[in-house]
This record gives structure tokens, sequence and C-alpha cells, in this order.
């Protein structure tokens, strides 16, 4: 029974790290010494050196390692594979030790040399470099059978050697320390690092271009082989140690308390990666932009296959606010950055909560925005949502926002009556075009043109006119006009303006058009209570007296007396006062010009109370 437990552990686990292998993850060394550095030459083999000769090597990508008998005791720090099988590995006293197998045997060289050696690389097969303490440089030509020291000139220890061809390379080190060839390694001088800080890496990233960093999360870069160099802000104050380079802008850099930092755009911003370890780290090796692995103190062994990253974390939606009304058609919805690593989104426009039938469906969108183009319908509720894709693949949806559209722009209205001008009575009637997409009007009223001078400022009409109360407007004064069409989002521009002029008299000139004859017309509405209209025609310039009679005859009224100009006329006249029935309403009529023509007509209305 005791037996099966352990197997059954094993299937637990099992689909819990394959869940988790996202980011960076941790691999099992079996060894709690200190791992100094990490080489893969592909995906599957790959080699760890460290703490009192510790040698281990995978062949499949990490999932087991294997201890691997170095014949060493002392420390070792730099690993360094130009092919599969072909590696070499310097640590403690001028170690240096060479494999043919990818790992499995090592072999012994001659450093001559006694002191500590902190780094290896090689251009070829035939041709390799080292740097160690007291200003320390190595290079063989024959693949390590034979290794020549030469003056570096220093004597502070040296961590680190980059080379950008046969030529040209860097070392550097304690305090600061830098110091450049350009024949091969045979001789050096030192040029300016700008920092006092311990450098801990080297590496050329392009032509002219190398970055160091070390002490204190210093990051510095030169374009131009040193003779200048610039801070890169690396986010952290821990201890950097290892960086390694894929492509040429693509650069990750281990150090202190699990630190790791990671560019895809050689330097100018670095980013924040989860190493899930607080363990020192202190080196790294890509084998593409994708996989990985960082080695550290305790036998810590981390691995990537995202390089580096997660699934992207939940957008936050920042604008329109939750339950906008009135939203443009052409808008733009916009929510929050998600980043490192470069991500696209996707956003879900629909007119339900659960998004089964989507409105706007579109992935691939490379900025934290969304500009609605006329895609919509007016004055409608909608819901939208948006998710974030990186390279690991889709984070989660956001949260649910809704908006409701806007309405359409009212078109602006045209005025009917009283014509431009016109003379009216001190209680006249506005009327103006009806506009379908409006809701409501506002009609102003002003003694001048800028309307500054309001007598009337009526808002929110649901008909298409306006009575002017009585006590508003005064006799014979011009008054000004002019109204706009509104809905729930919109309103229109204003109208064109009018102007009218309030008449002593009371009679309403409806139009300055001449008429061809006099004539008087029926009244309206008829019936009537107690309000009716009399209209009426004057071709010429004429004397104008309307008359009213009840039914036997007698005069009721005489709502007009006084002479007009020709034209087109109106009066209202108010039965309030008078009783129920059958009335006659005259006009007499006589010009003033030269041609003395006259005009009497009668017609009758029935007030009904």
């Amino acid at each position: 029974m005791l037996k099966s437990i352990p197997l059954l552990v094993l299937f637990i686990l099992i689909p819990l790290r394959v869940i988790s292998q996202v980011g960076w993850y941790t691999q099992p060394s079996g060894t709690g010494n200190n791992l100094n550095g990490v080489y893969f030459a592909d995906n599957n083999t790959g080699i760890v050196a460290g703490q009192s000769g510790t040698i281990l090597r995978t062949t499949n990508g990490g999932t087991n390692w294997y201890s691997i008998p170095s014949g060493t005791g002392v420390h070792l720090f730099g690993v360094f594979f130009i092919n599969s099988p072909t590696g070499w590995v310097v640590g403690d006293v001028g170690y240096i030790m060479k494999t043919t197998n990818g790992g499995l045997n090592w072999t012994s060289q001659s450093s001559g040399v006694g002191y500590q050696l902190r780094s290896v690389s090689f251009r070829n097969a035939l041709t390799g470099y080292v740097a160690g303490w007291y200003g320390t440089f190595l290079r063989t030509t024959n693949g390590g059978t034979t290794w020549v020291s030469f003056s570096t000139g220093i004597t502070t220890n040296l961590n680190c050697v980059s080379f950008m061809d046969a030529n040209i390379g860097f070392a550097a080190g304690q305090f600061g320390k830098v110091i450049r060839t350009t024949n091969g390694g045979v001789n050096w001088v030192e040029i300016s690092s700008g920092t006092s800080a311990q450098i801990e890496q080297v590496v050329f990233t392009g032509p002219n271009q190398a970055t160091i960093l070390g002490e204190s999360g210093i990051i510095r870069k030169t374009t131009n082989l040193g003779a200048n160099w610039v801070t890169q802000s690396s986010g952290t104050g821990n201890w950097l140690n290892g960086m390694n380079v894929k492509q040429n802008n693509f650069f990750i850099i281990v150090g202190d308390y699990g630190t790791i930092r990671k560019t895809s755009n050689g330097g100018t911003n670095w980013y924040q990666q989860a190493s899930n370890t607080g363990n020192l780290l202190k080196a790294v090796s890509f084998i593409d932009t994708n996989t990985g692995w960082a080695v550290g103190i305790n036998g810590t062994i981390i691995k990537t296959t995202t390089g580096g990253w997660v699934l992207p974390g939940t957008p936050s939606l920042t604008s329109p606010a939750n339950g906008t009304t009135c939203f443009s058609m052409t808008g733009t919805l916009n929510w929050n950055d998600i980043f490192p690593p470069i991500t696209n989104f996707r956003i879900q426009v629909s007119t339900g909560n659960t998004f089964t039938t989507n409105i706007i469906d579109q992935s691939g969108i490379g900025v934290s925005e969304y500009v609605l183009s006329n895609q919509l319908a007016y004055n409608t509720l909608y819901y939208w949502r948006v998710r974030a894709t990186n390279q690991v693949g889709d984070g989660p949806w956001s949260s649910i926002r809704d908006f409701r559209t806007t309405t359409p722009m009212p078109q602006v209205p045209g005025l009917i009556s009283p014509a431009d001008n016109a003379a009216t009575n001190q209680t006249p009637q506005l009327r103006w075009d009806t506009i379908t997409t409006a809701s409501s009007y506002r009609c102003r009223i002003a003694t001048d043109t800028g309307f500054t001078n309001l007598v009337l400022d009526s808002n929110g009409i649901v008909n298409r006119y306006l009575n002017v109360p009585a006590g508003r407007l005064q006799v014979n004064t011009r008054y000004y006009w002019k109204v706009y069409a509104g809905n729930s989002c919109n309103t229109s521009a204003y109208s064109l303006r009018r102007s009218f002029i309030t008449s002593l008299t009371g009679v309403i000139q409806n139009s300055t058009e001449i008429p061809a004859v006099y004539e008087l017309y029926a009244n309206y509405p008829n019936p009537f209570n107690p309000m009716t209209i009399i209209d009426f025609d004057l071709p010429e310039d004429s004397r104008v007296m309307i008359t009213i009679y009840n039914a036997i005859g007698e005069q009721v009224n005489t709502p007009v007396n006084t002479e007009l100009s020709a034209g087109r006329y109106s009066v209202d006249w108010d039965g309030a006062n008078t009783a129920s029935g059958l009335y006659f309403y005259r006009i007499e009529a006589l010009s003033n010009t030269a041609s003395g023509k006259s005009f009497v007509k009668t017609r009758k209305m029935l007030l009904i109370k």
C-alpha cells in the first residue's frame, strides 16, 4: 500500500506541471550546490557548471538532469559550447576543461595560470578566449590544446570577455574596468565605462554595439565600440550577473533575488519577468527567443518555453464610462495597455451581455483603443468587452460595460409664419417646420439681432408652434425670433432669423406680396370657440373697416378700422364675451390711390360655446 503513494503523487503532479508551464518554472537539478554557468546548444542538450566541480547534463530539455563526473572539486564558472558535442568550462585555480561528446566526458587543458577563470567564449572550433582574476586574458588558436596569456595592462579582476569579430573584443570586471583590443587580444587599452560599479557581463549585441551589466542593476550600452556608454534603466537595483542575446534586439538578463529583465528593442525598454524564485541567478542561456534556462545558487534551475512571458493580464476598460448615453457613432472605445510582451487585443460589441451575437468582433488590434466608424445603430444599448493576446495565448476577458449610442442630429427648422418683417398682434402664433428626428424645440424672441435682450426663451416645446403669451410683447415694436430642434442627445443649429412688428391695430400682415384683387376669406376655424381668424387681401393702399354683426343685424365689434398698405392680412376676433350664435363679418375697403376702387363683402361664421 505504501509503495503506491509515490506513484499517486506522480500522477497528481504531472498535470499540474503541464498546466503551469508558462513563464518561468523550476526544474529539479538534484543538487544544492551553487550553479554558475549554463549553455544549451539545442532544444535538448544542455550543460550546467557550478560549485565544487559540479557538472550537470540534460538530453531532454532539462526534464531530467544528471550529474557528470568532472574530475575536479574546484568551483566552475564559465561554460561555452561551439556546437552540440564540443564545449569548455573554466573555474578556480586556472582550471579549463573540454568535452567533445556533448559533456559526457571532460579533459583538462593547461591554462598556464593559477588564478580564478570566470569567462570563456569561442569564435570557432579553434579560436577561443578566457578572462579571469588579476587581469588575466588567455587565447587559444588550436581548440585549447595550447592557451597563451596576453597582458591586459590591468591587475583588477576580469569577470567577462566577448569578441565582435576576430580582432575586436572587450573584457570587463571590478571597479567598472573595461578594456578593448583591436588585434585579437594581443594588445589591450583601458577605456572609460562611465561607472565604478563591478561589471559581471559584457556582450556584443550588434556591429560596434555592446552592453555591460552588473552591480546595483547597472546597464550601459555603446554603439561606437566603447567611445561612449549610455545608461539604460534596468528598473532594478539588484545585482545583475548574466545576459544572453538572441537576435539583435532580444536580450535577457538575470540577477540577485531571482531578478529577470527582458528587452525586445535593444534595451530601450527593459521589462520585469516573474522568475518564480527568490534565489540569486548567475547565468542564462536561450536557444531561440522562446526557450531558455537560467541557473543560480542552491541548485536553482528555471526554464521557459514562452520567452519568459505568462498569459496577458485582464484589460481594464477606461472609456466610455459604464452606462454612458448619447455615445458618438464615431466614438472611441479605450482600455489600458497590457505589456510586456507585445500584445494585441480582441474587442466584442453586442446588443446582449452574453455576446452570442456580436455586431463587432475584431481581433489583432495593435493599440488599446477601437474607433467606431458608423457600425452601430442610433439610440441603441450596446455591451462591450476586451481581451489581450500575446505569444503565450489569450488572456481573460475584461469586465463588461454598456453604452447607448447617440440619436440622429435633427435638421435645422425652417420658419413658416409670420412672414419675415410682417406685422402681428401682441400674441402671435409662431410656426415652423416639423423635424421628424426632433422631440422638442426651443424658440427665442429678442429685441436685438444678437439675442442678448431676450423677452422669451421657451425650451422643451413639443409642438411645431408657439403661442406667445399675453403681456410679453409691446405694441409697435420689432422683435426677432429663431428656433432650433432637439432630441435626447443632440440639438440642431438655430434657424435663420426672422423679425416681426407688433401692430397698433392688432392686424397682422402675413405677406408683403401684392394680391391682384380685393378679397375677404372664410374665417378659420369655423365654427369656433372663442377665437377665429379673418384673412383679407388689399391690392392697393386702402382705408379698411371690418365690422361684425349678430344675426339680427346689430353691430357687435369692429376689429379693423384703419389705413393699410397693399398686402395680405389677418385679424383675430375673440368671441369670449359674445353669446353663441350666427354672426356676419363685413369688409369695406376704399383705395387711397387715384383708382378710387372700393370693395364690400360679407361672410357668415358660427360661434359655439
